[in-house]
């Protein structure tokens, strides 16, 4: 992607490479929440309640990760080794989704709604499984024949993983 920006005016506004990347990663997981809305309410009583928010909330990711592979790509690149980058992702972006997530999966597990993952690793599965076809979207064509881009298909996936991850959610 380029910013059609000329090398000054990044200077004027970013003091540092690093601190113009701290940027684009702020940006990006900014549209991820807007994008997912809030996954809740986590203590709620109603357990369907919270299956329809958790469900819809996949859905989102789903559509969001289709809209932006590069958000995944860039996690896949510096998830590889521990970096002061990741550790700033992680504590800046990604621990409190996560423990929402894993919160809200172990009160669904406990009430029969999903599949039998352990709530400390369904945060990979989720991003793995929604974000895969879309990073990997050249491989997908070429092996499948679908385009993971195709806006019905991307609906379907978002549904199947649905599905999936909460067999025992009678919820649509």
């Amino acid at each position: 992607m380029r910013a059609d920006a000329h090398q000054p005016q990044i200077n004027y506004h970013f003091e540092s490479k690093e601190a113009l990347w701290e940027a684009a990663v702020d940006q990006l997981f900014g549209e991820l929440l807007e994008a997912i809305g809030a996954i809740g309410p986590v203590d709620a009583d109603d357990v369907d309640e919270l299956a329809t928010s958790f469900a819809d909330s996949i859905r989102r990711f789903v559509r969001f990760a289709a809209q932006h592979p590069e958000l995944n790509r860039i996690m896949l690149h510096e998830a590889t080794a521990d970096s002061a980058r990741l550790r700033w992702i992680v504590e800046r972006h990604i621990r409190s989704l996560y423990d929402v997530i894993r919160h809200g999966w172990q009160r669904l597990l406990e009430a029969g709604v999903t599949a039998p993952i352990d709530a400390t690793l369904v945060h990979y599965v989720i991003v793995g499984a929604a974000s895969l076809p879309f990073v990997n979207a050249p491989e997908a064509r070429l092996l499948t024949g679908i385009d993971p881009m195709e806006p019905a298909w991307i609906e379907r996936h978002a549904d199947g993983i649905v599905a999936t991850l909460l067999p025992g959610w009678t919820g649509s």
